[in-house]
């Protein structure tokens, strides 16, 4: 979570926005009766008015509609809009490209088609009299009118034109339930709409035995390569059973793909995944083998025809319906890279709905008995989701349902039972009262778990049984529950583990009831499908909750445990017997609509080229929570833009999502978030010829209207922007957490120490890289390239690098120059991938001990907000170089808000023509971390290094300190005090020595430590434990959302910045060193060459690096950087900004990620 937004609002920035959600705005929605804020908002670029026009960034085309009141990509060879994911996360994420800004939409308010007695404009000439249609008066801009309607236009689903399409061939048919805990794999050969399912239950691994379903759990080795997956486990355990040394299991992985915050499973409960890998990683690394193994199967069952079909398989991949938009192109992303799909613009997967898929099957099998308006109630309870839908009958022949109620769910499936079950056992273990590192706590623990997997979660019915675990140990102890090698769990306490778990169940349950009930809706069956669904207790309980006159419609059918997974096979098989869906959220656009006085906030207030003020941030709506949607018909929309001559015609619009019942009005709102950006590129129109030409007092400009189409297909949706008949931009559920100009420096910290208190080895790499960009949503930039690896260091015996060398390089007053530098005792290999043309070094450059490296920014990007989501813990520098644009406060700072990983110090860089320095200059650092690279002290404490000494008062020792972040926050814990297990002494987990510490909103995701919703305010949102550490080992540094503005520095003007890495010594106050030097600035004198030398020489590291390296460095960055970013510098600011000249500024973020990279 980025600290920024939060603390700004002393500097003019408002609010903070969530890192989950990063907000680039466009215009645009009428007004609702939802409160304006009252905070200050940051105006958007936008294109150059003319002069006279001050800061418009209006400009409109019309409604050209199309054949049918399609968009023109709706025909018989229509080819869909390809799928996206999500940025790769962790140290595999590629950051978008700059796209050229636009002026945001404005709402026609005219209704979304033409009247039949209408013709429609051709070749962007004027509107009929009176303006678009809906409106009186003249040509010029119409007045305000009523709310703009949406409509929706027939069309055949895109999987139904696939499928007609396909029917005089057999296809292969690959149907893929991947669980939580449990995934498998059915297929068929479709033709004419008939086949028979067939579902793989072979696996590598699994010997004789055959299985419907495998495990979904992989085993990492030390270098995080997969040992172990699914049955195939052999070469993961040790004869023992347990995993081998250095070998890590990891479960439960599908949750994280759901990046939502609103789940019943608290992220902290979930177990870690490997050091340096994103889900995704982990969630392709798993469908890699799942479909290798696919592939061997089907081989040996299909032979030649396998081998034959294999590029033109059909796969449908089942999702919780209770996923949002994220977590399912994160489950796509992944899909993607286990090589299910040649790229993106392979549309050969569907995602669709568990539930959906579980009604598909219960259809074909004849269990829904059903008349026209009945409904049945699916209830998919899998390991980590129970997802519940209601769909009533449409028609009897061909057989259709209708969504009748919008889906729910939680995370609340049968890991949540586990995690139950884990804290009634290691309280009993505690009571065993083993000394700490104990191996039997973990014989125990792992015996306990895996019998309560495998057997008591299956069998429990609440009658009152005991059950016995053979736990293989003589001792005995009573407390425990332990005698004669058997640990009991009573009845009671397997209770505990279902209880919670299952109320939350009926929960749901009940009011999917009373929905269907107030939709006037026959309930005739429900479901209960999924591998958690055959519990019979769970089963039983919904049979005696429901009421009374459905007791005996809740049915689980006799495949319940495949129903997913055969329905996934069905769904390619045959039509799609959903037509139609309820929205689970609002799904608008930023708009520009007339400003009302009074109404509207003033600070929302822009001017337009018409002369018209506006009010920018309003939202249109598209599709309303709950509203009944057509599945895959698009919504139509229309809009127009006011345009300046000779601006480009390229543009990005927003389209944003709620979840709330009421959406919020304005989308500057934080309950409206980020989806997805709709990029369209009218350059190839003539903008003189082909829009409409408007002459008014303030000047000429053209409009360009244009409709937006928004097609919801159950799983994902899609969007179009068509001009005057021509389809010119697409977008899919693309997301991304940048949105600003970033430097992001990614260290994958590789640290094997070995210590009296981590037991890890001192071989250890540095790995940074380094990813330049600017960076705008909605576009791919590919993946960076690898990084050369080099055998580790070994930090007693470091290569040291040549003496210091004082003094920035000549020539730098007209640029900003980041100096990274390498002052730890490692060498650091840094690989460059830039979205702004060809960096250096792009495969990678060595930075040895004492090194450094420049970066000339040149002609930066004329943003004016940052935000920077990275993946915690995170130590970020961050800069907004702003320039002061519209009052806004440039600053500076070193942020733990995100957790602390790597030491880290910004250094100031003086120019010669500087000629403001703030009073609160300071060179900030962090160092939090003592005895890093630290050998093994005779006494078992550490050695201080002399690039770190102790940052705290001298009476400290290097052990208290080391211990000053919380142990729950831990992002590597040791063995928790006093408990023994964690979860057992033997597990081998890599853990480095320099102990990275998590925020507290990343271990807690609490409302309150992370300052969102209620909290979302400094007089309420309090210091955590982990802040208040924080403070006390890095004062300079924020803490959290809402730290104190004293660790936020005013940037000068001129000069640069040098970011280093293992600085050595605590913070410095230039003040307290060069107060009459800086005095002089600030009050505007001349510096005497003298105080000049005697700055710079204060405030600049020591680093030499080799002259024939840095002198190539900088010409060449030079010259890319300027060319490359001086073609992205056509930004237009608003309003009160019309005056001033475009300035350069940059926003970068610096972040060391805690990501940890095994290497030999």
């Amino acid at each position: 979570m980025s600290s920024r937004n939060s603390r700004l609002k002393g500097f003019g920035f408002g609010k903070r926005k969530s890192a989950a959600s990063i907000q680039t705005t466009v215009e645009g929605v009428p007004p609702s009766s939802t409160p304006p804020p009252g905070q200050q908002q940051i105006s958007l670029p936008g294109p150059t008015p003319p002069l006279g026009a001050a800061s418009s960034t209006t400009s409109l085309p019309m409604n050209h509609p199309t054949p049918g009141n399609r968009p023109p990509s709706y025909s018989a060879n229509y080819i869909p809009v390809d799928r996206s994911s999500p940025h790769q996360q962790g140290h595999s994420r590629t950051p978008p490209s700059q796209m050229v800004g636009g002026p945001p939409p404005i709402n026609t308010g005219a209704p979304a088609a033409y009247p039949l007695n209408m013709a429609p404009p051709t070749m962007g000439g004027a509107p009929p009299a009176g303006g678009p249609p809906g409106f009186g008066g003249p040509t010029g801009y119409p007045p305000a009118g009523p709310p703009p309607v949406t409509q929706q236009f027939p069309r055949t689903s895109v999987a139904a034109e696939v499928e007609g399409a396909s029917k005089s061939k057999a296809q292969l048919i690959v149907g893929i339930d991947f669980g939580t805990t449990f995934s498998g794999v059915a297929f068929a050969f479709a033709t004419n709409n008939e086949a028979k399912e067939d579902i793989i239950s072979e696996w590598p691994g699994a010997g004789s035995y055959t299985k419907q379903k495998i495990p979904t759990v992989l085993y990492y080795d030390q270098y995080q390569k997969v040992v172990g997956w699914g049955p195939d486990i052999a070469d993961a355990l040790a004869p023992t059973g347990y995993p081998k040394p250095g070998v890590q299991k990891v479960e439960w992985f599908k949750l994280q793909l759901m990046l939502s915050g609103n789940t019943y499973i608290d992220p902290i409960n979930l177990p870690p995944l490997p050091p340096g890998k994103s889900e995704i990683d982990v969630a392709a690394d798993y469908l890699f083998k799942l479909r290798q193994a696919m592939r061997s199967a089907l081989q040996k069952t299909l032979g030649e025809v396998f081998n034959r079909e294999e590029r033109n398989i059909r796969y449908y991949l089942t999702v919780p319906a209770i996923w949002n938009d994220a977590g399912k192109a994160a489950t796509r992303a992944a899909a993607i890279q286990a090589g299910f799909l040649r790229d993106e613009n392979d549309n050969r997967l569907t995602l669709i709905s568990e539930p959906e898929a579980a009604a598909l099957f219960c259809s074909k099998t004849g269990l829904l008995n059903l008349k026209v308006h009945d409904a049945v109630l699916i209830v998919d309870c899998g390991g980590g989701t129970v997802d519940l839908i209601a769909y009533e009958m449409e028609e009897e022949n061909p057989f259709t349902v209708a969504e009748c109620t919008a889906g729910s769910g939680d995370s609340c499936g049968s890991t949540a039972l586990n995690r139950n079950f884990s804290n009634i056992l290691r309280t009993k273990i505690r009571k065993m009262k083993l000394p700490d590192g104990s191996k039997t706590a973990g014989r125990v623990y792992a015996k306990c778990i895996m019998d309560f997997e495998n057997r008591i979660k299956a069998d429990f019915r609440n009658n009152g049984q005991k059950w016995a675990v053979d736990v293989g140990i003589e001792a005995e102890f009573p407390e425990a529950g332990i005698e004669e090698g058997y640990m009991t769990f009573t009845n009671e306490e397997i209770l505990q583990c279902f209880e919670p778990v299952v109320n939350r169940i009926l929960e749901l349950v009940r009011n999917q009831i009373i929905a269907i009930q107030a939709q006037n809706r026959t309930l005739q069956n429900i479901l209960v499908v999924g591998g958690f669904g055959a519990s019979e207790y769970l089963f039983q309980q919904i049979k005696l909750h429901v009421p009374p006159q459905f007791q005996a419609k809740v049915v689980r059918p006799m495949d319940s445990v495949a129903a997913i997974v055969k329905g996934a096979v069905t769904a390619g098989i045959t039509e799609r017997i959903v037509t139609h869906r309820v929205a689970r959220r609002h799904y608008l656009m930023a708009t520009l609509q007339p400003f009302k006085e009074g109404y509207h906030p003033e600070a929302y207030r822009v001017p337009s080229l018409d002369g018209k003020d506006r009010c920018k941030f309003t939202r249109q709506i598209f599709v309303q929570k709950g509203q009944k949607v057509k599945n895959g018909e698009p919504v139509k929309v229309s809009f127009f833009r006011q345009v300046a001559p000779g601006a480009t015609l390229m543009y990005e619009d927003v389209l944003y999502a709620c979840d709330d019942d009421v959406c919020p009005e304005y989308t500057k709102d934080p309950r409206i978030k980020e989806v997805v950006t709709l990029t369209s590129d009218l350059s190839r129109k003539n903008l003189e010829k082909d829009f409409e030409r408007m002459d008014t007092p303030q000047g000429t400009f053209y409009r360009v209207y244009f409709d937006i189409y928004l097609t919801l297909d159950g799983s994902e949706f899609s969007a179009e922007l068509v001009c005057q008949g021509e389809v010119m931009g697409r977008c899919r559920a693309r997301f991304r957490p940048f949105t600003i100009f970033t430097i992001i420096i990614a260290v994958a910290i590789i640290l094997l120490d070995r210590s009296s208190r981590f037991r890890l080895s001192m071989n250890r790499l540095l790995l940074v890289v380094f990813t330049l960009g600017s960076l705008v949503p909605g576009t791919d930039a590919g993946d960076l390239r690898p990084v050369r690896r080099q055998r580790p260091v070994d930090p007693r015996h470091p290569k040291r690098g040549p003496p210091a060398k004082r003094g920035p390089p000549g020539g730098s007053e007209e640029k900003v120059p980041l100096v990274v530098s390498n002052n730890c005792d490692s060498t650091i290999w840094p690989g460059i991938a830039t979205q702004s043309g060809t960096g250096p070094g792009t495969g990678g450059f060595e930075l040895q001990p004492g090194q450094n490296r420049t970066l000339w920014t040149g002609d930066c990007f004329a943003k004016l907000d940052y935000e920077f989501s990275g993946a915690p813990p995170a130590t970020l520098a961050e800069f907004n170089l702003a320039g002061g644009v519209q009052g806004m406060q440039t600053f500076y700072d070193l942020s733990l808000v995100d957790g602390y990983n790597l030491p880290m110090g910004i250094v100031y860089i003086p120019a010669k023509n500087t000629s403001y320095i703030p009073p609160n200059l300071t060179n900030c650092a962090c160092i939090a971390t003592a005895g890093w690279l630290a050998a093994v002290a005779p006494n078992g404490t550490f050695y201080a290094n002399a690039s770190f000494p102790v940052p705290l008062e001298a009476n400290e020792t290097n052990e208290s300190v080391s211990g000053w972040c919380p142990w729950p926050n831990l992002a590597f814990p040791p063995t928790e005090p006093n408990s023994g297990i964690y979860p057992y002494p033997d597990d081998q987990v890599q853990r480095p020595a320099f102990a990275p510490c998590k925020s507290a909103c990343a271990t807690t995701g609490a409302d309150k430590d992370c300052c969102i919703g209620k909290y979302h305010d400094p007089r309420i949102c309090k210091p955590s434990r982990y802040s208040t550490s924080v403070k006390a080992v890095c004062p300079d540094a924020y803490s959290f959302a809402f730290d104190d503005q004293q660790s936020t520095f005013i940037v000068p003007k001129g000069g640069g910045w040098e970011i280093v890495m293992c600085p050595a010594g605590r913070s410095t106050d230039i003040l307290r060193r060069l107060g009459k030097e800086l005095f002089e600035l600030a009050s505007g004198g001349r510096l005497s060459d003298q105080s000049i030398k005697r700055l710079r020489e204060a405030t600049f590291m020591e680093m030499e690096a080799d002259a024939d390296m840095r002198t190539e460095t900088e010409t060449e960055t030079d010259s890319q950087m300027k060319t490359d970013t001086g073609t992205r510098t056509e930004t237009r600011t608003h309003a009160s900004g019309a005056g001033l000249s475009r300035r350069p500024m940059l926003t970068a973020a610096v972040t060391a990620l805690a990501s940890v990279l095994l290497v030999a």
